[in-house]
This record gives C-alpha cells, structure tokens and sequence, in this order.
C-alpha cells in the first residue's frame, strides 16, 4: 500500500485527470490517502477517512515512508474558526477551519521528504461539550460562503460539505455525500420534534436524496444553494421567502446526537 498526505491548504479531488475535468471533492491539508494508480502528473486515490475517490495532481501532496501506517479512528484536534497555520522552514501554509489532524500527524514516523511542519495557531479538541455556544458562532462564520460543487471551505463549499465541516468540529465526522450522511443517525418521526443540529434531507423527482441542511430550530435550516444561507422549512420542504416557493421536497430528517 502506497500513503500520501496532503501538503498544501486545500487541493482539488477531480472525477478525472485532468484540469478540465470535475471536481468531485477537496482534501484538505494533513488528510491522509492511498495511491490506487499512477501516471506521470495524476495519482487516483482513495481518501483514509471518507473512502472518497478521485483524481490527485503530482506535487500536491508528499510520500509516506513505507513503515508508516496513520491512525483515523479515534480523537482529533480540529482547526477552529480563528484559522491557524503550519510552518516548514520558510513555507507557510494557511489551514481552514475544519482542517483535522489525528495523533498520527504528530508522529515521529511522519512521511518522508523531509516533511518537518509546527503548527502555528490554536487547536480545539473536537468534542460536543460546547455545541449550545459554539454552534451558533460556526453558522454566522459560514453564513454567505459561496456555493462550490465539491467544496469544503468557507470560501466555496456545497451542502454536504458544509454540514461535514459544521459537524467535524464536535468529533462526528460524516460521509462526503448527501445520500450517505442520510444513512447515519436516528430518525425524527414529527417536525414538532425537531432540534437544533438534526439534519434535513431532500429528494429529487426520482427520489434519490441530492440536498442536505441542519436544522437551527423547528422551521428554519441552514443550508448551502447558490450560497450558505438560512431558510424557512416546513413539512413540504424548504420555502425561499425571496422567490417566493418551494426549492427543495423534504424527504426526511435525522438525529445525530
């Protein structure tokens, strides 16, 4: 098995290798991966923590020596809203929030090719032990981001990104996409018993689930179309008040915690 990791802030995952070609998703820095097949400038890889696959430039990421063999199951310290960076000698590379690292990262055994970086900036331990106070801020940060198929940062992300990036930094890490975050949790059977942090899911007309947001109360959900935003939502779906309808059909909602 040959692991790499990510050495700069936020890289595109591409469908295909090619510039051109879509991007599926981001790594993000220090996010661990497999080389599954190689050509001379694109590696296709397989992400260690999500299983997400795709299309990885040369260059953009370093080796692991061959004795190396990165942990990601367990705890994490997360980069928080205030940023933070990691410093290599005179390269600085500036990490957004959501950026994780696992007790691998911090290891002697680190990748070769003299990857040597200090981490410049406060970490917060990912834990929901301050959900009621911290959850409100990360709203008003991502609030207004931009939308970005495949994104993860506030300064593109799409709707699964943003509720992965909402929820890694209370210690649940969900899959990348809408249909597989559907599957975890327990389902809230009565919008009357909605809470806030259960997410809302939402199907198109042949009933595959496209759309995710979390719900901030009993009728309003914070969600990434066009932009992150918040909008009114009710038993039919989510109701823009600006264009006056309906843009998304609920298909279900789900309690993580």
């Amino acid at each position: 098995m040959i692991l790499g990791i990510c050495n700069l802030s936020i890289v595109p995952l591409r469908l295909e290798p090619s510039h051109r070609s879509e991007m599926v998703n981001q790594l993000l820095f220090a996010e661990y991966f497999e080389i599954l097949e190689e050509l001379s400038d694109w590696v296709y890889i397989r992400m260690l923590a999500s299983g997400y696959e795709g299309w990885l430039q040369v260059g953009q990421f370093n080796l692991c020596t061959d004795t190396f063999h990165p942990q990601e199951c367990g705890g994490y310290q997360v980069v928080g809203r205030a940023g933070a960076q990691a410093v290599s000698g005179e390269k600085i590379v500036k990490l957004v929030p959501g950026t994780t690292f696992s007790s691998s990262f911090f290891s002697k055994d680190q990748p070769a090719d003299a990857w040597d970086y200090q981490i410049s900036g406060a970490l917060r331990s990912a834990s929901l032990s301050d959900f009621q106070s911290e959850f409100p801020e990360l709203v008003r940060f991502y609030n207004f981001s931009p939308y970005l198929w495949g994104g993860r940062s506030p300064y593109g992300i799409d709707c699964s990104g943003l509720t992965q990036a909402l929820f890694v930094q209370f210690g649940i890490r969900l899959p990348r996409d809408a249909y597989q975050q559907a599957e975890k949790g327990t389902t809230v059977d009565f919008a009357t018993e909605i809470r806030t942090g259960d997410l809302a899911f939402f199907d198109d007309e042949e009933g595959r689930i496209t759309h995710v947001g979390v719900m901030l109360d009993v009728d309003r959900i914070f969600h990434a179309s066009a932009s992150v935003r918040i909008d009114q939502m009710d038993a039919q779906g989510i109701f823009r008040r600006d264009w006056n309808r309906y843009t998304h059909k609920l298909r279900i909602i789900k309690r993580l915690f």
